[in-house]
């Protein structure tokens, strides 16, 4: 049996006792490894860490035989919710086409009960590097949109009525009804963008796009969500960016390089990026580096960043490591308090 890997001591300036900071999120990137068990711990330890923090929300992705992402993020936030209390756990997200809706409703549902309440279900469909996916799964890549528009069918249906069995209407267990305020698509299709506002759905947007300036894309993105939200709803927009503060813009080239020196197939980038040097791999990721009043006022200057009510911070490098807990420290006490409020009611 694995021991729990001891809780990484960083100095905290919040109590138990006080609430969440409110739309502050990480995202949490989860690499391949020969020793996945030791990863995993390292990730659960994070997850307890950023809820010391005073993080509202942790975020994972799913992946299928890739070096980033859980094969089964639900399993992993089960596991999450048995070592911290209080940080609301999301996918960010699951790849809706891959698997029966049913069994994703009813899993939901259970990793919901086990944690009281705290699941945020992401779903999209597909990551941007699930092209072998389709085809692993027995599946066309060209039925994306319709496989995933009736697997959101079936989810949604699970969770707001149950399943039908032998002509009877069964509800699931645990109950999954409240789930249906829980759920978030991901897209980075302007059709989709409204489809999700029409359904009142959060926006979940990924840190890259694959033409533009992701800032400038997404916020058109924001538009059309907010265009077609009900009167009434509440917008929610979760966007993802990476950041990697330090002392200095050169301190943080000196944390990626000895990152990508030790597990240099840590971060799949775009293709045809072809990163020659740290400074182009950041930039290919779009990760925003540099002393915490660097990466303000390069997050600052992000169109749709500014818009976001839930922001999802990531850190190219290691859980478990000291430039892990210390960078995120960093965010949650000297960067995310100083990005000037989401404005995401204000469609431009």
């Amino acid at each position: 049996m694995t021991s729990r890997t001891p809780h990484p001591e960083v100095p905290v300036t919040r109590t138990p006792a006080e609430p969440p900071v409110r739309g502050l999120s990480f995202f949490l990137t989860v690499p391949t490894d020969p020793q996945p068990g030791r990863v995993y711990a390292d990730a659960l330890g994070s997850v307890r860490l950023a809820e010391d923090l005073g993080f509202e929300t942790a975020w994972v992705a799913e992946g299928h035989f890739q070096v980033l992402g859980l094969p089964a993020a639900l399993s992993f936030l089960a596991a999450a919710t048995q070592v911290a209390d209080r940080i609301r756990l999301g996918t960010a997200v699951l790849p809706l086409a891959f698997d029966n809706p049913i069994r994703v409703a009813e899993t939901a549902a259970f990793v919901d009960a086990l944690g009281g309440g705290r699941l945020e279900l992401g779903i999209g469909k597909s990551n941007p590097m699930s092209k072998d996916i389709f085809s692993a799964f027995g599946l066309s890549e060209g039925d994306r949109e319709t496989l995933y528009a009736d697997a959101l069918a079936g989810l949604r249906r699970a969770i707001e009525q149950g399943v039908t069995a032998d002509g009877r209407q069964v509800p699931l267990y645990p109950p999954s009804t409240a789930l249906a305020d829980r759920l978030w698509q991901a897209t980075g299709n302007p059709r989709t963008a409204a489809a999700i506002g029409r359904s009142g759905d959060g926006l979940l947007l990924f840190r890259l796009t694959p033409q533009g300036d992701p800032g400038q894309v997404q916020s058109a993105l924001i538009d059309d969500y907010l265009g077609a939200l009900p009167a009434g709803a509440e917008p929610r927009i979760g966007i993802s960016r990476g950041v990697l503060p330090a002392a200095s813009r050169a301190e943080a080239i000196a944390l990626v390089t000895a990152e990508l020196e030790q597990n240099p197939t840590r971060v799949r980038v775009p293709a045809g990026s072809a990163p020659s040097s740290p400074e182009e791999y950041l930039e290919a990721l779009n990760v925003k580096y540099g002393s915490p009043d660097d990466v303000v006022e390069q997050l600052s200057r992000d169109e749709a960043f500014v818009r976001s009510t839930d922001r999802l911070f990531s850190l190219p490098v290691s859980a478990g490591t000291a430039a892990f807990r210390e960078g995120l420290r960093l965010v949650a006490e000297e960067i995310h308090p100083r990005v000037r409020p989401a404005v995401a009611h204000a469609a431009a």
